[in-house]
Formats: C-alpha cells, structure tokens, sequence
C-alpha cells in the first residue's frame, strides 16, 4: 500500500471515529442540557483556547524539526527537542495557571456571560495537560508514527463523553450542566496525557539533555502569535455577538442560545470537511519538510497541488450536501431546524475554509510562520467590522459572514506566498470546473429536497439526496478528469499479490537452489560484469 494513503487512511479513520463521536455528544449535550448550556461551555472555552495558544507553538514547530532530524536518523536530536518543548510548556502553562487563580475574582470582564466563569476555572488545568500533551503528540507527528498521533485523540474524546455523561447527566449530583462537562475535559486531558507519555517512552523516546530552545523559539513566536490573534478574534466574537444582540432586542439568554447554536451546533457540522483536509495536512507536513531538507522541490509542489484539489473536491462534496440539506439535518442531530437553517445558508464558507485549511499547514512545513501571521492578522482584521456593525442587520449571520471573510483573505495570500516560495503548483481549470458544477447541483438538490420532503421524512429525504447529489459529482469529477476517483481508492487498498507473481517468485527461488541464501561477494559482482560486457561485445561483433 501506497505511505501516504496508508497514513491518511489511519489519521482519517481515526479522525471520523472522533469527529463522530463529537457529534453525537453535541447532539447528547444540545437535546439534554438546551443551547443555553452549548453556548456558556463555548463562550468559556473559547477563552482557555486562547491561552493555550501562548503555548501550543512550540509543539507545532516540534513536528517539523523532528522530521528532519528524523531524516538523518539523528535520535538524539530528536529527544533533545522534545524535551525543550516540553520544559518550554510546562513553564509557561504552570505561570499562566498561576495568574488567572490568583486574580479569578477580577476576571469577570471576560466573558460575556458571569456564568461561566465556574465553568473556565475547573478546565483551567488542561491549559498544563493540554501543553504537554501536544508536545508529546508531535513528537510522534514527526516521527510519522500516525497511529499513536490519532489513536490518544479518540481516547480523549471518548473518556471525555463517559465523563461529561457521568457529571453533567446528573449521576453525581454535586455538579452538573455545563460544569460538569468541564470537569470531565480536564480529567480526560491529564488521563491521556499519562498514556501518551508511557507510549513516548515504550517507542524509544527519552528525556535528553533539551537543546534547540533558540530555534523553536524563533519560529514558535509568529506561531503563537498566530494563534493568539485567532483565539482573541474568537474571544472577541464569543462577548461581542452576543451584547450585540442583546442590543438589537434579544434577552441575555436568548442572545446566549443563538451564539450556542452557531458555536456549536452549526459551525462544527460546518467545520466536519476539515477532518478530512486536517489529516492529509497531518500526513503530509512531515513529508514536506523532510522534501524541502532534501532540496527536492518538484516533488513538493506535486503534493501541494494534489492536497488543493482534495481540499476542493471534499468543500464540494459537503456543499453540495449542505446547502440543499441543512436544515433536515440540523433536525435529525440536534432537534434544532433554525441551527440547520445556519448550515445550509453558511455552506458556501466550505470552499475558502478549505483551503486556508490545507495552506497553513503546508506554509509552515516550509519554515513560513510568519506569512501565516501576517494572513491571520489580516482576516482577523477584516472579522471586526463584521462583529461590531452587522449583528443589528443580519443577526447571528454577522458571525458566519465575519468568519467566510476571513478564511478568504487567508486563503488568497497563503496560495499567493505558496506560489513565490516552491512555483506555479494550482490547477486554476480545476477549481473552476468543480465550483461551477457544484452550484447548479446543489440548486437542483434544493429544488428536488423540497419536492421530496413533502411525501417523505426527513430521514429518507436526506439518505436519498445524499446519494444521487453524489454520485453525479463524482460523474462529474470522473467525466472532466478532475481527479482519479478509481485510483485514489486503489490507493487505499491493501496492494495484493497475484498467484502468478507468487508463483514465479516461488520458481526463480527454487531454481536458485541451495545458492540462494550464499552470500554475494564483490568478486562475483565483478565477473559477471565482466561476462556482460563480454556477451555484448559479441554480438556487435556478429
């Protein structure tokens, strides 16, 4: 079996086992708790989320380096930078912990809602475990060992659902709601990082001598300064949009429930592609540094082409779902037809989402974090005008319009730095051909959706929109050699072995004898040479 789809294929069945999961346990939450509870949890996290971007920098640099030592089978190096990252971390976590204990009482400014401050000072430790765990996780990315890389994800989010059920469900009765999923994080977080730490050291992974604190904190400042830009923007928008609404004549609650249902309800069935962008990306970083240390650019800009036209088919393939199918699906998972109303009218952020997706990752392969700044800096600029003026026009929406611009933007400037750093490597004809089929397809499957649901239910409506939408993208993709449906699913198949090639091989070994196992020496190289050469200067001769 082809590497990279083995490994896409591990990352990518791990990654629909987790993301399922997910959803079945915002489905749990939003139909047990109410989309008030979603949107308290999602206003708190959004804030720890962006102190954990003061220390998941490092890690993300750590992939990398460990790759390319990786390339050169220097082991040494590669537990040293572990180790620096993981020191590097812990210091910085145990610090940040340190200070929002210490001033709790003076944190109510922010968020949005007072409630959930409870909520953010029990998941507070994972700030420590999460640090840890991502560094440990990397160090693995690097050393392209997938499966321990997705296999402690799917652990997490399964502890973290037994847990949330345990405490949030009402069978410990001195916590509940909203808390209890909180205390559940944090209790799943510091399980999995013990696991991952015994897997580190059953793999060969060792606490070494920490060196190359200068260059991951060199390329780790624009990282962390990326993601902080990113998680205020979220931030912002989780205290922002909902005092706007409140403005336009929402009740506090009401205005938390509507952030609860974009946050999340719709922008994670939204964001469901990226699983599918996010493990190529994983399985292909690696690949691209380790290429980029070799000097062996055209192979490099064949990956980056063929991880742009994925990233667009798989847009498609859920925009042609989403937009004619939003609302029957908000329905079926979340018994909320107004947050799959959300859905299909956001679909359209599927195709810039994508790609800023898949072109952030490949930019920091090569060693270009601070060109990821500079765009996030710059789509995050773009969101606050969205946040601040639009909630009173178009209500929630301002939200989903604030964040399509965004990727946007970020889309376009990292394709345009792709292009000066490794060459021409976009296939402008495809992106065409796949966006203008998948507009009139999705506008029939609205039409046709319509037409059927009013003699069937939501559940065969959707089962059989999906499959004829479809199956006519993929005769589309197949008919204009957009991509090679048939080959990227031999791709994925166990290579097999024919009985005729195992019988020749059988033979030749049979014929070989007892001298099949003689060890070959340099003498015996050089007269058969020598008989070659032989043989060939006869037949000239003849």
């Amino acid at each position: 079996m082809n590497k990279t789809a083995k490994s896409f294929g591990i990352v990518t069945g791990f990654s629909i086992l987790t993301r399922a999961l997910s959803f079945v346990f915002k489905i749990w939450v939003s139909r047990a708790l109410g989309a008030e509870v979603v949107g308290l949890y999602q206003i708190a996290l959004s804030v720890m989320m962006m102190l954990f971007t003061l220390t998941s920098g490092a890690p993300t640099v750590l992939s990398r380096k460990v790759a390319e030592a990786a390339s050169r089978n220097d082991s040494k190096r590669q537990n040293s930078l572990a180790t620096a990252s993981l020191i590097m971390g812990l210091a910085i976590s145990a610090v940040l912990c340190g200070l929002m204990y210490g001033l709790h009482s003076h944190l109510g400014f922010l968020f949005s809602d007072e409630r959930c401050l409870p909520i953010f000072l029990i998941m507070l430790p994972t700030l420590i475990t999460s640090t840890l765990y991502a560094s440990f996780r990397s160090w693995f990315w690097g050393r392209k060992n997938f499966l321990a890389f997705s296999s402690t994800e799917l652990l997490d989010e399964v502890v973290k659902i037994i847990l949330s059920v345990v405490f949030a469900g009402g069978l410990v009765t001195f916590i509940s709601g909203a808390q209890g999923i909180a205390l559940a994080m944090t209790i799943s977080d510091a399980i999995c990082v013990l696991i991952l730490a015994i897997l580190f050291f059953i793999s060969g992974g060792r606490f070494a001598k920490p060196h190359g604190f200068k260059e991951l904190i060199s390329r780790t400042v624009p990282l962390s300064a990326t993601r902080i830009i990113t998680s205020l923007a979220a931030s912002l928008t989780a205290i922002v949009i909902p005092q706007m609404l409140v403005k336009s004549g929402l009740s506090i609650s009401a205005a938390t429930a509507e952030y609860g249902r974009v946050a999340g309800m719709a922008l994670p069935l939204i964001m469901a592609p990226v699983m599918f962008v996010s493990s190529l990306s994983v399985v292909l970083i690696p690949d691209v540094a380790e290429l980029r240390a070799k000097g062996d650019m055209d192979t490099v800009r064949k990956k980056l082409s063929s991880a742009m036209t994925f990233s667009m088919l798989v847009a498609a393939v859920f925009f042609v779902i989403y937009l004619p199918l939003g609302r029957q699906i908000g329905t079926l998972l979340f018994g909320d037809d107004h947050a799959g109303t959300l859905v299909s009218n956001c679909a359209v952020m599927l195709f810039p989402i994508s790609l800023a997706q898949v072109t952030t990752p490949m930019l920091n392969s090569l060693g270009k974090e601070r060109v990821t700044f500079v765009s996030t800096l710059v789509g995050a600029l773009a969101t606050l005008p969205c946040i601040f003026l639009l909630p009173q026009v178009a209500g929630v929406y301002a939200m989903a319009i604030g964040s399509g611009l965004c990727f946007l933007l970020i889309s376009i400037i990292n394709i345009v730095a792709l292009k000066k750093e490794v060459g021409s490597f976009v296939d402008a004809k495809k992106f065409a051909k796949t966006i203008g089929f998948s507009i009139p397809l999705a506008v029939l499957g609205v039409f046709s959706s319509n037409l059927l649901s009013r003699v069937s239910g939501n559940l065969v409506t959707t089962i059989v929109m999906i499959i004829f939408l479809v199956f006519f993208l993929f005769i589309f993709i197949s008919a204009f050699e957009i991509a090679d449906i048939t080959g990227y699913i031999r791709l994925l198949r166990p290579a097999c072995v024919s009985k005729s090639s195992r019988k020749r091989r059988i033979i030749g070994s049979s014929s070989r004898g007892t001298n099949a196992n003689k060890p070959i020496k340099s003498s015996d190289i050089i007269k058969t040479s020598r008989n070659k050469s032989s043989r060939r200067h006869i037949r000239r001769k003849k």
